[in-house]
């Protein structure tokens, strides 16, 4: 529920993705507690354990992946199809962690609010989990002889799992948050309280148990109402709902005058029986309604809580219920008729979906196009380029931009706006007949000399990877005199908000000086070693998602207002056009490359041209509208690239 009414955008549950944490724990106290006792009494078989999964996770989740895909198929365009059957794919198979992980890119990220089956990453790393611990357990169990021995091992496993998940959580986050390595321990802390005998819990005094119940609740309830999406997770701010749902399981008694009550009542155990079928039929109703532009006012929400609770009866009623026969029934059967089969069928009509293309004959050639542009995102295109080791970038050969050639003329630096404008730098260098490289990094606009911090929540924190990778470019790529060398990245924030310092002092405010001077540093290194530099001003940067803009006008006779006031992009640049000019009157060798001057005119900037919309989201460019943009540049102030005097590039 703390999940469901989290995903309903609702006060107060701005951290009720912690659901999934508790989840993750009742899951490992549950099915350790149960492989414990076979294994004490030599009943335990890998075949009856994978045929209990089957029988309890395949019948929901296969019906809700079915009414789903066919409600992708009559409502996707064939992009947004494309994309959903790759999913499907991976979560067939277990595998939706890997997927959300690579292509929504954080579970806060652009795309997740129209992924239908972006909630299946947890399912996907619990039975991850469930691959490997029957067999490490089994092996464990006769390696130490059971007892404190085994226990103390988990325990270990426990205190490396979450330094795993602490350090991917600070400087891998959207990996931290999907992967099984880095919530593993979650999975531990049930299975070490699983080695805990009732008897000894029964030993602690009655009221002491009431306070440690209420306690564990607490701690689920602060993660819940006080963790939001700038939250580090899971790490060891994932302690707060795993430690306090571990305290619920090990205290919470059925004579506890609070917590026993409460917990079974009948609403209570209701609710905890139909809840597998809740989670899973919850998040696809809610992307649908976003994809149709269903707002979620309260009378909506109320009306997806009940829907979702009447699906979630029905399914445990009608399906889960009845397939508790064949428990009877052999495992090899099981496995090959509950698994094997429906996955071969889910797996080929995906398939089938990928390869026709999303099956394109079902709506409007030019919905198609908008909708195909939309969804080319550069960090995918580009893939590792962007988010390679930050150390140990890839090289050239594996990252060509423009022209297929010998000779690497164009290097790419900076943040995902140096990313996103790959596809406009592609174009020019290709038209100029010479080849790129492009080396990208998330938040890492390349500034020499400083460190980059940032503001979470209420702290100001150093952006680790930022001076690390900008060393690299500084050191082992500059020396190599390439013709241009390309600055991207988000400057127009960095100048009115950055926060950098050229030690480790956290500066409390903005600091446009510091900045200043990097940028001013950093293109003289450029120029001392031989190289011309080039600086991509920026694009407008809008106040809401204006990716699906034009599309949905389209799609839905809307008309909804898709340009930006030129006056108001102007007004915004004021101050970093002014440095930008004042570094052009500095530095003679210095080309400039305004993106504006193609996606503006004197009225209005915009968010779509001919025909072809520009946006991946607020302010960064799709692939496509990046190609079309450098098109349009070439074709409207020539090359920069190929311009002879500095004042016919300077644009």
């Amino acid at each position: 529920m703390l999940v469901i009414l989290h995903h309903l955008n609702l006060p107060g549950f701005s951290g009720g993705f912690v659901g999934v944490d508790v989840f993750f724990v009742i899951s490992g106290y549950l099915i350790t507690g149960i492989i414990l006792a076979e294994v004490k009494t030599g009943n335990f078989t890998f075949g009856s354990f994978y045929k209990r999964r089957v029988i309890r996770l395949a019948p929901a989740y296969f019906t809700v992946l079915l009414v789903t895909a066919v409600f992708a198929w009559l409502l996707m365009l064939p992009a947004e199809l494309e994309n959903f059957s790759v999913s499907a794919l991976y979560s067939t198979f277990f595998g939706a962690n890997f997927y959300m992980w690579d292509a929504v890119g954080g579970y806060f990220g652009a795309g997740a609010d129209t992924t239908p089956l972006l909630h299946l990453w947890s399912l996907a790393v619990e039975e991850q989990f469930y691959v490997v611990w029957p067999v490490t357990l089994l092996l464990l169990y006769k390696l130490l002889g059971g007892g404190r021995y085994l226990f103390a091992a988990v325990v270990v496993a426990l205190i490396l799992g979450l330094a795993v998940s602490e350090y991917g959580a600070v400087h891998y986050r959207a990996a931290a948050y999907y992967l099984m390595p880095t919530r593993a321990f979650e999975l531990l802390i049930g299975t070490a309280l699983a080695f805990v005998p009732l008897s000894l819990l029964d030993l602690v005094p009655r009221l002491a148990r009431v306070v440690f119940g209420l306690l564990g609740l607490g701690l689920v309830i602060y993660g819940n109402v006080f963790f939001t999406e700038a939250t580090w997770f899971p790490g060891l701010n994932a302690l707060f709902p795993c430690v306090g749902t571990a305290l619920l399981i090990a205290f919470a008694r059925f004579d506890d005058p609070l917590l026993g009550r409460l917990l079974a009542s009948r609403v209570a155990v209701g609710i905890g029986k139909i809840s597998y079928p809740a989670y899973l039929w919850h998040w696809p109703i809610i992307v649908f309604l976003n994809l149709q532009l269903v707002e979620l006012t309260p009378l909506v929400c109320i009306a997806v809580i009940i829907g979702t609770l009447m699906l979630a009866a029905l399914t445990y009623q009608f399906i889960e219920k009845p397939v508790r026969e064949f428990r009877r029934v052999s495992w090899p059967k099981v496995v090959g008729m509950g698994f094997a089969l429906p996955a071969v069928l889910f797996s080929s009509a995906a398939l089938s979906a990928i390869h026709w293309q999303g099956i394109p004959e079902r709506f409007d050639e030019e919905l198609n196009r908008k909708s195909a542009a939309v969804l080319t995102y550069a960090d995918a295109v580009r893939g590792r380029c962007n988010e390679g080791p930050v150390k140990s970038p890839l090289g050239p050969d594996e990252c060509v931009l423009g022209a297929e050639k010998t000779a690497v003329d164009i290097l790419l630096v900076g943040d995902s706006h140096a990313n996103h404008f790959s596809g406009m730098v592609s174009v020019l260098a290709g038209d100029a007949g010479l080849r790129g490289y492009d080396v990208t990094q998330s938040n890492t606009a390349f500034l020499i000399g400083v460190e980059r911090f940032y503001r979470q929540g209420d702290q100001v924190v150093r952006q680790g990877d930022f001076r690390a990778r900008n060393v690299v470019i500084e050191q082992e790529l500059l020396p190599n005199r390439y013709d241009y060398v390309v600055l991207g990245g988000s400057f127009l924030g960095h100048y009115s908000g950055g926060l950098f310092s050229v030690d480790l002092t956290a500066p409390e405010t903005p600091t446009p000086a510091v900045f200043r001077e990097a940028m001013v540093r950093t293109i003289t290194e450029i120029i001392r070693h031989g190289s011309i530099p080039v600086l991509i001003k920026g694009n407008p940067v809008f106040s809401f998602d204006v990716s699906n803009c034009t599309l949905n006008n389209l799609r839905f006779g809307l008309d909804k207002n898709c340009n930006l006031a030129r006056e108001d992009f102007d007004e915004r640049f004021r101050e970093w056009s002014q440095f930008v000019g004042e570094l052009s009157e500095q530095f003679d060798p210095l080309v400039v490359i305004d993106p504006a001057q193609v996606m503006c005119d004197k009225h209005r900037c915009y968010s779509e041209l001919d025909g072809v919309p520009l946006y991946k989201d607020s302010g960064h460019l799709n692939y496509e509208g990046s190609k079309l943009t450098g098109k349009l540049y070439v074709e409207q102030f020539g090359n920069p690239f190929t311009s002879v005097l500095k004042g016919d590039s300077d644009q």
